[in-house]
């Protein structure tokens, strides 16, 4: 019997042992520091933040699927990229090495898509860092989550967006409206390292991409709403690498200029009272390009008219389609509906609206 007390208790040391060292790590600091963050902006919305922003019924369900978060043991944040499946429905096991028909067709779809960029420079694989996860294909990791942003950014490139960041000679400011967990921001700031990025999203959500991202880019320069007093919060954004601003009060971000509105199937889970005013938001900021890929209506969603609709209100809107299928299927499934298919579409800021 004292054996067995014996062994529990060494196991239970080399257990303290780890957690103590996962929790000394930039990690999960920053796990904390965005907890601490989120709980301070939720004691702070009294109701003045962005009107009609409460989250849509699809979403209320889906946040109350990752409370658990809140209170996360160094173990979990180790390997947040497996709980991202709240945000993505991508899971692990989908991704085991003994699963050689996904491997072969996920290979098949990458290859066409590397066909169609016509340049590896835009292909930004899958980090293993926080337990990333994928296909090993020539020595990186892929998943459906990896191809869907290369999609986007050929879809970006041929709509002739990427030049303008490409060749900049002064710094760029980006927005995206839910990040996720914020795999699209790395790859962007992988390839762009001269971007502000903006990120407005569901204050939870904030668990997965700002530890991420801090994680991803140990040095970056990165502020909270709250930080600083609202009308100074891109004081000095040049020198700024990351700004987070919860959806509450994303009607206090004024920022001096913007080059690019990013989303991705997320608008098709929001009201249209939301669409609109994030929409207009980009609009009545001057910025000139507004790239969404999304559904026009999610099929359970009953509190919005449509997406397209919105968007074309203030933008000339243009579909890219960089392979016949859109980017949740493989190349050998068929098509769905056209309302059930997600669409690339580049809107390019109307000169006037009526």
């Amino acid at each position: 019997m004292s054996g067995n007390s014996s062994l529990i208790s060494n196991h239970r040391r080399l257990l303290d042992s780890r957690l103590d060292e996962l929790r000394a790590t930039a990690s999960y600091r920053a796990y904390e520091r965005v907890r601490d963050w989120l709980l301070r902006m939720q004691d702070l919305n009294d109701g003045t933040g962005a009107g009609g922003d409460t989250p849509s019924a699809y979403w209320r369900e889906e946040l109350a699927g990752f409370e658990y978060l809140l209170d996360a043991s160094p173990l979990v944040i180790e390997k947040l990229r497996h709980h991202t499946y709240h945000i993505t429905g991508l899971r692990p096991y989908e991704y085991r090495s003994n699963q050689d028909r996904g491997r072969s067709r996920l290979a098949k779809k990458l290859a066409a898509l590397q066909e169609v960029a016509g340049r590896t420079d835009l292909l930004v694989p899958e980090h293993p860092a926080l337990g990333g996860f994928g296909h090993e294909i020539d020595g990186h990791r892929y998943n459906i989550d990896t191809l869907k942003f290369f999609e986007v950014l050929i879809a970006l490139e041929a709509g002739a967006v990427l030049s303008e960041f490409r060749e900049a000679t002064e710094r760029r400011l980006v927005w995206e409206i839910g990040a996720g967990w914020g795999g699209f921001p790395y790859q962007f700031k992988t390839l762009f390292p001269n971007v502000t990025y903006v990120i407005t999203d569901l204050p939870p959500v904030f668990l997965f991409s700002v530890t991420y991202l801090a994680t991803m880019f140990p040095s970056a320069r990165m502020r909270f709403l709250g930080d600083v007093p609202d009308d100074r919060l891109f004081d000095g954004w040049q020198d700024l690498d990351f700004i987070f601003v919860p959806s509450d009060f994303h009607d206090r971000a004024t920022p001096p200029r913007l080059d690019l509105t990013v989303n991705m199937v997320s608008f098709q889970e929001m009201t249209t009272a939301q669409v609109t005013a994030y929409v207009r938001r980009a609009y009545e900021l001057g910025c000139p390009f507004l790239y969404n890929l999304n559904r026009d209506r999610s099929p359970h969603n009953r509190e919005l008219t449509g997406v397209w609709e919105i968007v074309d209100r203030y933008y000339w809107s243009r579909e890219q389609r960089p392979l016949p299928v859109t980017y949740q299927r493989m190349l050998d499934e068929p098509s769905g509906p056209p309302e059930r298919e997600y669409k690339h579409v580049i809107g390019w800021r109307r000169v006037t609206i009526g």
